[in-house]
């Protein structure tokens, strides 16, 4: 009887050769193969499409490379993964988030007059009045088309529009003093508006002293008085100065303004009880 021998193939099959790469470098060899291709693609979409592609398999393969050096340190030191062999492919990237668009408010056409800001009158020799109008969220306004300030010499008009639906105006025309509108300007902040009313300066160099924003003393009739009257206009200078002056100012225009009510001041010849005044140019 003639023995048969069975002849045995060392080298494994190409599939079992196959299958000894690792899945890391399958995704590495996909992501060349595929930009192989691209050199043939012309048009721009799947251009574009073959290299989004190429990137994901290649973060993929880097996943996957980091996930196999891990199990293979586990298995050498002879513990098994508790998870080896579930690849976990990494997780889709998060949706974009769409930019959330606050909706148009309507124009209003009424004014509500603003009521509640503070005044700071400033040292006596300070170039300003400032006025802090609190308006929540007022910076977020465009501050060309919604916001204005207009000023003369004797007055000022903050107008606010279209803020959280509503209009907004702070209207003062009987100042104290007079400004200059030129120099006078508004700032806006984050949740207010910094009004700055620029004093008048005078001839001798300093500027007005105001103790409030409106003269609330100040009316039409006073004004006409004034002009009708002059020696009523001079008294009430003189009482403006008086209130204005320091202690030896008060000094000599109270004794003048005795003097004119006793009837003294023209026996003295003129502003007797101003004499000390004389240095001053008056």
């Amino acid at each position: 009887m003639v023995e048969i021998e069975e002849i045995v193939d060392d080298e494994p099959p190409a599939a079992a050769a196959s299958a000894a790469i690792p899945v890391s470098e399958e995704r590495l060899l996909d992501a060349q193969e595929i930009e192989k291709a691209l050199e043939s693609v012309t048009r721009p979409t799947a251009k574009m499409q073959l290299e989004a592609l190429i990137k994901k398999l290649r973060k993929e393969s880097e996943a996957l490379k980091r996930v196999e050096a891990s199990q293979a340190k586990v298995a050498a030191e002879g513990t098994a993964p508790a998870a080896a062999a579930k690849v976990v492919p990494p997780p889709p990237p998060p949706p974009r988030a769409v930019p959330q668009v606050a909706p148009h408010l309507p124009s209003t056409a009424k004014f509500k007059p603003i009521d509640r800001f503070s005044f700071d009158a400033g040292k006596h020799n300070s170039p300003h009045v400032m006025l802090y109008v609190p308006l929540p969220g007022v910076g977020s306004l465009n501050k060309e088309e919604k916001i204005s300030c207009s000023f003369t010499s004797t007055s000022f008009d903050l107008v606010v529009r279209d803020l959280d639906g509503k209009s907004f105006r702070l209207f003062k025309d009987n100042l104290e003093k007079d400004i200059v509108p030129e120099k006078s300007k508004y700032i806006v902040k984050a949740d207010k508006v910094v009004v700055k009313l620029a004093k008048v300066k005078s001839e001798y160099g300093s500027y007005d002293h105001w103790s409030d924003l409106v003269d609330k003393k100040k009316t039409k009739a006073s004004k006409k008085k004034s002009k009708d009257d002059p020696a009523a206009g001079i008294m009430d200078l003189m009482k403006d100065m008086y209130d204005s002056g320091d202690d030896n100012m008060k000094k000599m225009i109270g004794e003048t303004m005795m003097k004119q009510r006793t009837g003294q001041l023209g026996a003295d010849g003129g502003m007797g009880g101003m004499g000390g005044m004389g240095g001053m140019g008056m």
